[in-house]
């Protein structure tokens, strides 16, 4: 008897706790509601898309709690983002793509390479680019995360392409945490470099090969890409000897070194490069230029940056 009672009280107070919640949720989305309209979101998109979330995403929640917090090696992250299959794949999609991305690069100075060595990293190729609604998960990340400040701006963003239709609500998808597209940009990074490059009156980076490339491109140009100039370069077994880590390196002492398996000039006059070490298990050594430090504008990773980097250079055969 006493334990039914016990059962009884503990489920009525977990319902009342739900109710609480439920409510808390419906309060805040008004208070959301006023704060968007405020930024200059008109007050039917704010209405009519905030209010059809009717509860928060707990699958988005559980994948923003349980990020994995271990670390690996700079070999790791190589090794599973630069394979063979995507190497090849890489050379098929530059020879496929080849017109298009010369033209881009006659627009905004960026390789062909880079671009499809991001496109790789980013989404597979434009393989995986995420089943979230972006707008239900950077609700629910800005009503519970720790960054609520960070989603929030990002949602009243997501709100404002809805506002100026620049694509149709149904393709706004990406992962949970709210990167959208093959590009995987954020919703303010759409506003400020998304490319409507085949002049369909859409900006898309989910279908479009040409707005993915031209997106990208156009995001490490606005960060200040060096044009002509390299990003970075691994430093071949056997000479670490040769060199002086704290010192910069010009044209002249890059040649003498002599160290790069390169049929091409790739160190221009301009060229200054410095020594990067990673320390893990087995040392590397790259020598990274002005590019290598645009590339973690995109993600703000050295293994990131350096894993683009020497996948771009295996694409376009430079060793």
């Amino acid at each position: 008897m006493i334990r039914n009672l016990i059962i009884t009280i503990v489920l009525v107070y977990i319902y009342l706790l739900k109710q609480s919640f439920a409510n808390d949720f419906e309060n805040w989305k008004s208070l959301l509601i006023s704060q968007a309209v405020n930024s200059g979101i008109s007050e039917e998109t704010a209405n009519i898309n905030i209010n059809a979330i009717k509860k928060v995403n707990k699958k988005v929640l559980q994948l923003y709690k349980n990020q994995p917090e271990f670390k690996i090696t700079l070999k790791d992250y190589m090794n599973r983002n630069i394979t063979e299959k995507r190497i090849n794949k890489g050379k098929d999609y530059l020879k496929k793509f080849e017109d298009i991305l010369k033209i881009i690069e006659e627009t905004y100075n960026i390789p062909p390479q880079i671009i499809v060595s991001i496109w790789a990293l980013e989404s597979n190729f434009g393989y995986y680019t995420g089943s979230f609604d972006i707008l239900d998960a950077l609700t629910t990340l800005s009503f519970q995360s720790k960054r609520k400040l960070f989603f929030k701006k990002e949602l009243f963003s997501a709100l404002k392409i809805l506002d100026k239709k620049l694509i149709e609500k149904n393709l706004l998808k990406g992962s949970w945490a709210g990167a959208m597209g093959q590009s995987q940009f954020m919703p303010s990074s759409y506003l400020s470099y998304a490319v409507d490059y085949n002049n369909d009156n859409k900006i898309d980076i989910w279908k479009t090969e040409a707005d993915v490339f031209a997106s990208i491109a156009n995001y490490l140009n606005k960060h200040g890409w060096k044009k002509n100039q390299p990003w970075s370069l691994e430093l071949a077994n056997g000479r670490k000897s040769d060199i002086d880590i704290k010192k910069t390196y010009n044209l002249t002492q890059l040649n003498n070194l002599n160290i790069f398996k390169n049929s091409n000039n790739v160190f221009l006059e301009n060229s200054r490069a410095k020594i990067k070490v990673i320390n893990n298990k087995e040392e590397k050594f790259f020598f990274i230029f002005e590019n290598f430090y645009v590339i973690k504008k995109y993600n703000n990773s050295d293994f990131y940056a350096l894993t683009v980097g020497k996948l771009a250079n295996n694409i376009s055969e430079i060793k």
